[in-house]
């Protein structure tokens, strides 16, 4: 396949503005349809870095049996989270006019003509005495001028005009991506908040910065939601009705800016926690505290957020940034095919060596594409299908865009402009977490939605199937985080253990099997395969066995010293199961649609071993995402004939907590020395491990609903 035929293909697959690659020369390169699943399987960790494990063979006989106690928290079961609040909601644009603003852009280099930037954007404000909590919404990279397609059939987001010329072509519309989330901010609104939500269009989405300090203007996105603050704070306090197209609106003493929450999509999401960054623990923190002296950040809430890393200036080196001091909750779609390697988990992974008192949480929807969570981002990311034990969460019978349409963005399907179910599982979730976060008045009680402790609303349940994790890390003490110390593969009886770090470099010797098969086919000379640098993983563990148990495997993970429990509520596992396939023949690959399931028990320090109870009573441990590795760069080889190399980037497996009330195994627990896990015969072995906590119980929840049970 001569290379242009190879572009050619790859962008036909999977075309759209690839909002998140580098630069046009690092395009994620696809030079395949199939998507790898797995054969070599994955397993529960044995080895804690630490010592070995004594192991057995015995099978427990509680092994197929359910757990006599259901621990699982059922009291959220019939919240109702979609319901509108009491207010009636008043709405109005705002617009400050544009204008060369060096707080949000600096001045490029090599005199090249400067940006203009604006304070524009839509408030949406309960009627009523105030003041209201305030949520700001920032949304992410996109085109920034649209083109209608067919009647009923979705706008085309293709041009970029509006970015840098502040208009669009004749027969094209300024695309309002920050109407996007209109579904959400009418029902905070209601609720008692007042919603802002930015248009960051102008000057900033569609471009790139001009230095790797703040190449994906991420710190310029976070200046943009201070300078949003900074504006409607003057508005307010000159009662300026001039700024907003409803000159009813009124936001003077209507606004209470010690109590904010951020939310940010895509690249808006990694722009909102550097907006709190900024604010707090930047070299600009001073300045932007006096000039906004009153503002309390007290919730951030990402969808599908990238984790490229920024600075102010240039003479500071880009850093990968958390948001400690407040609780954070991402939400990543399983099926997201833009942010395809889960980047926006990384914070919370980072998190997980500090210290904080508020909640961090990671919450996974799968078989939601990226762009769907944005009413206004009409066309598909993902090419109508997701890869693992998902199902895609829109229309995916609907027939392609005629010609020419069909041209500007091949994904584009005739009547289908969105998923319902995307949004309205977001316009949950996001009531919980900023309801339960933010304001004088919280619904505390709403996030539990966020704590595997408690089983999800029924309405939530019937949308998308999910998984969580979650932690309080000064409420909770680390028991074992067992992929961190081991250095080389460990075989125990039928299992192999191994850290992800190795795991990954075996499975790259794999994944450059498949290249050079394909390259056989398709009459490459060759392909060579390597990871990219960017690539993260967490030091977590690997268990798998290549065959179905032939009997139930036992064995004991050893603390390294005996642990206390009392004051502790639950002992928590963050699992994940991903079987990947590296079979050329994709007929080799099929779907590993099975369950992880295992039993689990404490071991006391006296030697005594409790009762055991039921994984599959807690959570669903599925192979939901397959793949380890996606193509995200292919440059060309010097060779006589057609090569390449490829990059290679880590796709983020995405944990899920497991929680488990001490409680539950019955019999007095005073102190443990490890924890004894069964697999059950004919299963084939297949778990990730990252870390053992025991959790106090949070004292705002510690009245336990009288519909748990005990």
């Amino acid at each position: 396949m001569p290379q242009s035929s190879l572009l050619k293909y790859c962008w036909t697959n999977h075309p759209g503005l690839l909002k998140h690659g580098p630069s046009v020369q690092a395009l994620r390169l696809w030079l395949h349809t199939k998507r790898f699943y797995v054969k070599t399987q994955l397993g529960l960790i044995v080895w804690l870095g630490l010592g070995m494990i004594a192991c057995d063979s015995s099978p427990d006989r509680r092994i197929r049996e359910a757990s006599d106690l259901k621990i699982v928290d059922n009291s959220l079961q019939s919240v109702d989270l979609l319901a509108d609040g009491p207010y009636t909601v008043e709405e109005s644009l705002y617009d400050s006019g544009p204008r060369l603003d060096r707080d949000v852009l600096p001045p490029p280099p090599f005199d090249l003509p400067e940006v203009q930037t604006d304070i524009r954007g839509k408030i949406y404000l309960p009627i009523g005495s105030g003041p209201f909590p305030v949520i700001v919404y920032l949304h992410g990279n996109h085109g920034t001028c649209g083109t209608p397609s067919v009647p009923n059939g979705p706008r085309l987001d293709i041009g970029l005009d509006f970015t840098e010329q502040g208009s669009c072509p004749e027969g094209m519309v300024e695309s309002p991506s920050y109407r996007g989330y209109e579904y959400s901010a009418r029902h905070l609104a209601s609720w008692g908040y007042a919603v802002v939500s930015i248009n960051a269009n102008r000057g900033i989405t569609g471009r790139n910065g001009y230095d790797n300090w703040d190449w994906g203007l991420i710190y310029a996105r976070g200046k943009l939601v201070l300078r949003t603050i900074e504006q409607l704070q003057a508005w307010a306090r000159e009662d300026l009705v001039q700024a907003f197209s409803n000159h009813q609106v009124h936001i003077k003493d209507k606004l209470d800016w010690t109590e904010v929450g951020l939310m940010g999509h895509s690249r808006g999401g990694e722009g909102v926690r550097y907006a709190y960054n900024i604010y707090h623990a930047s070299n600009e923190s001073a300045v932007w505290q006096q000039r906004l002296p009153q503002l309390g950040i007290r919730g951030i809430f990402e969808i599908a957020p990238v984790d490229f890393g920024a600075s102010g200036d240039a003479s500071t080196e880009p850093m990968k940034i958390e948001a400690p001091g407040v609780a954070w909750t991402v939400l990543i779609p399983g099926c997201d095919n833009d942010v395809i390697d889960f980047s926006g988990s990384r914070p919370y992974a980072r998190a997980l060596d500090q210290q904080d008192s508020f909640p961090k949480a990671v919450f996974t929807v799968w078989g939601a594409n990226h762009n769907f969570f944005n009413s206004e981002w009409q066309v598909s990311d993902a090419p109508h299908s997701c890869v693992g034990h998902q199902t895609p969460l829109w229309d995916t019978s609907t027939p392609t865009l005629p010609p020419p349409f069909d041209t500007y963005e091949p994904l584009a399907r005739e009547h289908l402009t969105g998923s319902k179910a995307q949004q309205d599982f977001a316009k949950g979730l996001l009531a919980a977490f900023f309801r339960s976060h933010v304001g004088k008045q919280r619904a505390l009680e709403l996030g539990r939605v966020f704590d595997p402790q408690y089983r999800l609303p029924q309405q939530l349940n019937r949308l998308a199937p999910s998984t969580r994790e979650f932690v309080r890390l000064q409420e909770s003490l680390v028991l074992s985080r067992p992929g961190v110390d081991l250095q080389n593969p460990v075989p125990i009886g039928p299992l192999l253990l191994r850290s992800m770090q190795q795991r990954v470099q075996d499975d790259l010797k794999l994944q450059q099997v498949y290249w050079e098969a394909y390259a056989k086919d398709k009459g490459i000379e060759r392909i060579e395969t390597y990871l990219t640098p960017d690539s993260f993983f967490r030091p977590s563990l690997s268990l798998s066995s290549d065959t179905p148990l032939k009997e139930a495997f036992a064995y004991e993970l050893r603390f390294p010293s005996d642990v206390a429990t009392q004051g502790y509520w639950t002992i928590d596992l963050s699992l994940a199961r991903r079987t990947p396939c590296y079979e050329y023949d994709v007929k080799l690959c099929p779907i590993d649609q099975t369950d992880m399931d295992l039993s689990l028990a404490l071991v006391l320090s006296d030697g005594r071993v409790t009762p055991s109870v039921q994984l599959r009573d807690y959570v669903q441990i599925k192979n939901w995402h397959p793949q380890y590795f996606e193509v995200m760069q292919a440059d060309p080889l010097p060779s006589r004939g057609e090569a390449y190399a490829l990059g290679l980037g880590f796709i983020q497996p995405l944990f899920q907590t497991a929680r488990f009330e001490l409680t539950d195994f019955q019999m007095p627990i005073d102190s443990i020395r490890g924890i004894k896990i069964t697999f059950p015969a004919d299963e084939t072995v297949s778990l990730l491990l990252d870390e053992i906590r025991l959790v106090k119980q949070p004292l705002r929840f510690a009245k336990r609903s009288a519909s748990a049970s005990s």
